[in-house]
């Protein structure tokens, strides 16, 4: 044995001897090389998974911010709608239309009906009737205020001269007034003008136009203008903080027009209103792009973006704090910093153990080298120990029998154990029975010669509920046999509620939306919830997948979106739609694509909603699809959307009945898939059908 050793030591002598100075040179600098080499692509890593992350980072934050941009937006302009149908019964009102024809056609001084007759200069008949008239007039327009919760009310002629008015003194226009008045008989059309503070509180004005009887925008000029003030700031405090998806950091900010600049509304605020801080950068079609920017008030750094309330010299401005924001990030950063750091460390040891085995030339400096690189290796496997006694996953070593040879403290504190309790136990000593039977197929798979094994499960740790990743694959020796089974288990409980919060929050924006389109069409109240409901059934009489079934759910919520952006004139004309408007309404489907275009609903949304106006037989729209070129939910969609029309009343029709609808869509031929007509068929006629249509109608 000396002998085998002094062999040995000559053996290692002569090498080192062998080893020439140049040659222990050109290793080190190759070595520096390659370290330097590891460093810059360590770096380079660390920049572009930053600069990846955080692009995906902000175009996420950009549809976040613009879908709660645009509800801000669609809820405004429920509110002026609202507004506009409210004033309807008196610029649509025989009598106000009458009267005020009649003081257009009046020659003489129209202050002179209000004031009365002057000394010496009575009224002359017209005059006189018109003057008698105006009490009544009067009455009914302050009758008119009270009802629908206006402030005040007043009717100007073309002349700019108000001859009707709720309160008592007939004050004159104020110059904004004035000017608001000329818009709306040059353009014939309603405007509305910015919010003021005042006793009330927010006060804004409306002014629509009066047409003569019989007449309209399209074939005589307004006669008259009717102004209407109404206070809002409770509704403003509403649009600015009642939200439910604005999350922390996050806010909207509503901003108008006026001719000193900009102002954002603060009905919070004594005033209620206050100038904008910062210049806004809006593109051509009046939008402020999405960036990080200023915030409105100047005070702080934030990512926002804008859209304005369509007709008006309103925005809604939707910000996020970039500090809170960008906290992700910041931790990302710092893990792949810290990883890369760790890598260069390690590379930088190893170099430096092969070149202290290469420069050592005498058995005293080896040792001390080896001694040294014990050291070293003691000190990095401390390293290593702390590491994964403070990691956050739970590892655990498996002998072939599945007893625990090793388990880091993370995993000892997850089961609420010492560490050494755990060694020599088995998962259904530590889990129990069921969970053991969950987790023993995994090594099974792992002994079978699968080199990894991932799955997720749901269990109990210490009464509490955790959502799990367990990763197995086989421990190794020098020759390439298993001796054991690693378990990384990585709790993943808080992505899973987030990603269940994150679905819940897009069905609270699809609800908002189908609540939009219900709004818009009264005729539509309820047909996206039946709509669903039988488009799902009928689909599981099919035998359709689970994740077909949940796209036909929400696909029939957001069915009928795109007429948001129709005329309503269309929407509610009572007569049927001539080719043109026709052609017209069907640009709902190109409004809705625009609307879901770019939102990850993890499911063929987007597909079914623009594909369920196609026929089978080429003869629908938007683009004339045929047969199987049309998806499986959209032919679902397609029977069961023109079944729900049919059997619902619109303004120019009645409904019709059951059978009557199911008829036609049997005659219709290849028009509709005559599976998912029969289907249809055999649901409407059981009694879930029954029920679902009773309920229906009762909500109606």
């Amino acid at each position: 044995m000396e002998q085998r050793n002094r062999r040995k030591t000559d053996r290692i002598a002569q090498e080192l001897h062998t080893l020439k100075p140049e040659q222990r040179r050109k290793a080190f600098w190759v070595g520096m090389a390659i370290i330097a080499s590891i460093a810059v692509c360590a770096v380079l890593w660390v920049a572009w998974g930053l600069q990846q992350r955080e692009r995906q980072y902000v175009a996420n934050l950009q549809k976040r911010m613009e879908l709660l941009a645009s509800s801000q937006v669609q809820m405004v302009e429920a509110m002026l709608q609202v507004n506009r149908q409210q004033a309807d019964r008196v610029i649509r009102s025989e009598l106000f239309r009458l009267y005020a024809a009649e003081i257009d056609l009046v020659d003489d001084d129209v202050s002179r009906i209000v004031a009365g007759p002057l000394p010496g200069h009575p009224l002359n008949a017209e005059l006189s009737q018109l003057a008698a008239q105006l009490p009544m007039m009067q009455n009914l327009l302050l009758e008119f205020t009270r009802i629908s919760g206006h402030i005040g009310g007043r009717v100007v002629n073309r002349n700019g001269t108000v001859y009707i008015a709720t309160d008592a003194a007939t004050t004159p226009l104020r110059p904004d007034q004035a000017e608001m008045v000329r818009r709306v008989l040059a353009s014939r059309q309603e405007q509305f003008g910015p919010l003021r503070h005042t006793a009330h509180g927010l006060v804004l004005e409306s002014f629509l136009p009066i047409f003569s009887p019989g007449g309209s925008s399209k074939d005589a000029p307004p006669v008259a203008v009717l102004l209407l003030s109404k206070a809002v700031s409770d509704r403003m405090s509403e649009l600015s903080s009642g939200n439910r998806l604005i999350e922390k950091g996050e806010g909207i900010r509503l901003v108008q027009k006026v001719p000193a600049g900009y102002e954002e509304i603060v009905p919070w605020l004594p005033g209620e209103l206050r100038p904008v801080g910062v210049p806004l950068a809006l593109d051509e079609g009046q939008r402020l792009l999405f960036s990080d920017r200023p915030s409105l008030s100047g005070e702080q750094r934030v990512y926002s973006v804008g859209l304005p309330v369509p007709n008006m010299n309103w925005w809604i401005v939707a910000e996020a704090d970039y500090d809170i924001a960008r906290e992700g990030l910041r931790g990302e950063r710092r893990v792949l910093i810290s990883i890369a750091t760790l890598l260069i460390m390690v590379f930088t040891i190893t170099f430096g153990a092969v070149w202290a085995k290469l420069v050592g030339n005498q058995d005293r400096k080896m040792a001390l080298y080896f001694e040294g690189m014990a050291d070293r290796i003691e000190s990095q496997r401390q390293l290593l120990d702390r590491i994964n006694n403070t990691i956050a996953d739970l590892i655990g070593l498996k002998d072939l029998q599945g007893r625990y040879q090793y388990v880091n403290p993370a995993f000892a504190r997850a089961v609420g154990r010492a560490p050494e309790e755990l060694l020599g136990l088995d998962d259904e000593a530590i889990f129990g029975y069921d969970t053991a039977r969950r987790l023993e197929p995994a090594d099974h798979q792992v002994q079978a010669g699968s080199e990894l094994v991932t799955t997720s499960e749901t269990i109990y740790l210490q009464s509490h509920r955790h959502h799990l990743q367990i990763s197995k694959s086989p421990l190794k020796d020098a020759e390439g046999r298993m001796t054991g089974i690693v378990s990384v288990i990585r709790d993943i409980t808080e992505m899973v509620e987030a990603q269940r919060r994150q679905e819940q929050a897009t069905q609270k924006t699809v609800e908002a939306l189908v609540r939009a389109v219900e709004l818009t069409d009264p005729y539509l109240a309820g047909h996206s919830r039946l709509m669903g409901a039988l488009a799902v059934e009928v689909a599981k009489t099919l035998h359709a997948g689970a994740l077909e079934i949940a796209t036909l759910e929400t696909a029939a919520n957001l069915s009928q979106i795109g007429k948001l952006f129709v005329d309503r004139a269309l929407l509610f004309k009572s007569e049927v739609l001539t080719p043109e408007e026709k052609k017209a309404m069907e640009q709902h489907v190109a409004h809705a694509a625009k609307v879901l275009h770019g939102i990850d609903f993890g499911l063929p949304i987007y597909d079914a909603v623009v594909q369920m106006n196609e026929n089978a037989d080429g003869s629908g729209y938007p683009k004339g699809l045929k047969g199987e070129e049309i998806g499986f939910p959209a032919r679902v969609l397609a029977a069961v959307n023109s079944f729900c029309a049919m059997v619902e009343p619109r303004a120019y029709r009645g409904a019709r009945t059951i059978d009557e609808a199911l008829r036609i869509l049997r005659d219709s031929g290849a028009a509709y898939d005559q599976q998912v007509v029969a289907a249809l068929d055999r649901i409407v006629h059981s009694a879930l059908g029954e029920k679902l249509l009773a309920r229906h109608v009762a909500e109606q």
